[in-house]
């Protein structure tokens, strides 16, 4: 009984420890999960302000300005510089944003209004395209798709134009095409080309790679100059054209070649030479002698036209071959479509067609 008891009473010590063992780690448990949520409590309340103050700093804010980008459907827009026009511009739609001075416009018709340095009104400058974009604060407007552009004496087509310094300066790119009228001459001139440069104030162009042209006469039966070229430039108030690199010139049954031309187009009538090429010169001219055809070259180092007396002038070592003819001289003159030929200070060697 004894032995009994004893195994009894320790049995009975061992379950009460092993409970008392369970409410510890319960406790233990129980309090780690009080200090925890307690730390995370702390740490949150006490970063809260900070976060708040961070978030403030690093979020982007927002102005008016960045929003202020209008949108218009079938519109006028006009812009007033210093109370007076500067540009009028009409689109069947219209962006307008006032934070980058810029107005972007879609079917834009529209005017440029041109001042001299001293305030002086002059030609506008009329436009349209398919697109356009205006930078108000440059004065520079982008057209593209389509570009038409007439001011003065003259119009403009091309893919694109940009209208720098509210039009003291058009640089035009693509598929340039313009006509020019001459007042002095009543000349029509016609130039196509790669690229151009147009100042209006000096009434000047400038024509780059694949430049070909047309000057027509007003009257029928006055003869048109055609020509192609590298560079050619146009200066309506000297009525002068001139041509840089691979020159080619066309007048009737003349066709010539050179490094370099020249034409002056108000001594058209008068006897003053009206075109000139220079450096390595080469002539061909069809001519019909007694009802036989005959081709005329000529070779020199200059050539003047001189198309009120129907006159060629060869300088510089000329050499002109006409059928079996070889005629060399110091100067040579060249009557169009005559088999005549003046030779100053000759060294002639003829070969004369026997029957």
């Amino acid at each position: 009984m004894l032995n009994f008891i004893r195994i009894s009473v320790g049995k009975w010590d061992k379950m009460g420890w092993e409970k008392s063992l369970k409410k510890r780690q319960y406790l233990i448990i129980i309090f780690f999960v009080i200090v925890t949520l307690g730390l995370s409590v702390y740490s949150y309340m006490g970063n809260f302000d900070s976060l708040d103050m961070n978030t403030a700093a690093t979020a982007p804010t927002v102005t008016k300005d960045e929003t202020d980008e209008s949108y218009f459907k079938t519109i006028d827009y006009y812009l007033v510089d210093k109370s007076k026009p500067a540009l009028q511009l009409e689109g069947t739609e219209l962006t307008l944003s006032n934070q980058s001075s810029q107005i972007v416009a879609f079917n834009p018709v529209g005017v440029i209004y041109r001042r001299d340095d001293a305030g002086v009104e002059e030609e506008p400058i009329n436009f349209s395209s398919k697109n356009s974009r205006a930078l108000t604060a440059n004065k520079e407007l982008f057209l593209e798709d389509e570009v038409e552009i007439r001011i003065g004496n003259s119009n403009l087509k091309s893919n694109k134009v940009t209208i720098f310094n509210n039009g003291k300066h058009l640089e035009a790119v693509g598929d340039v095409k313009t006509q020019s009228f001459d007042p002095k001459t009543s000349d029509q001139i016609l130039i196509d080309s790669d690229f151009a440069i147009y100042r209006p104030q000096e009434e000047f162009f400038e024509y780059q790679k694949h430049v070909k042209g047309t000057i027509k006469r007003k009257r029928l039966y006055e003869e048109n100059v055609s020509f192609t070229t590298d560079l050619l430039t146009l200066s309506a108030p000297k009525s002068l054209v001139e041509m840089k690199g691979n020159v080619t010139l066309k007048k009737g049954n003349l066709d010539a070649s050179s490094n370099q031309g020249t034409v002056f187009l108000e001594n058209y009538n008068k006897k003053l030479k009206y075109y000139s090429l220079s450096d390595d010169v080469r002539l061909q001219e069809s001519l019909l002698i007694n009802d036989k055809k005959v081709v005329r070259k000529a070779f020199s180092e200059k050539l003047e036209g001189l198309i009120s007396e129907k006159k060629i002038i060869l300088t510089g070592l000329p050499k002109v071959f006409q059928g079996k003819d070889v005629i060399k001289g110091n100067r040579i003159t060249i009557r169009e479509n005559i088999e005549t030929v003046e030779v100053d200070d000759a060294n002639t060697n003829i070969i004369l067609e026997r029957e």
